[in-house]
């Protein structure tokens, strides 16, 4: 699981599923999560070489998975959830057919309306 970006290889640069979200988000109110896996270096997407899906949890609550197919899906999924009580983080993971799972961090803070 990485949260920092600094100090990377490439191989870790190309797997890490990037989440970009607001810092801070109101109790029970939608807002906009962005997954990316090649943001930071680009990943092959082809067949044989490709990332399968990714899921999102908020620290251990599972929150969604989305699939795709090599050459015809780009690894990006934008996500509209909520989150009804204090949760750390959001932790996403990517499933790379040839080298397996990669996980990616950010700290997010909820607050009451």
């Amino acid at each position: 699981m990485v949260c920092d970006c600094e100090n990377m290889t490439d191989l870790e640069k190309k797997h890490l599923p990037v989440i970009t979200a607001p810092d801070t988000v109101g109790k029970g109110e939608f807002f906009e999560v962005t997954i990316e896996v090649g943001k930071l270096l680009a990943h092959p997407n082809e067949p044989g070489h490709h990332i399968d899906f990714i899921e999102l949890y908020a620290d251990h609550t599972y929150l969604a998975r989305v699939h795709f197919t090599g050459r015809t899906t780009k690894p990006t999924v934008k996500l509209w959830i909520s989150l009804d009580h204090i949760h750390g983080k959001l932790r996403a993971f990517a499933y790379c057919n040839l080298h397996g799972n990669w996980g990616g961090c950010k700290k997010i803070q909820v607050t009451e309306h």
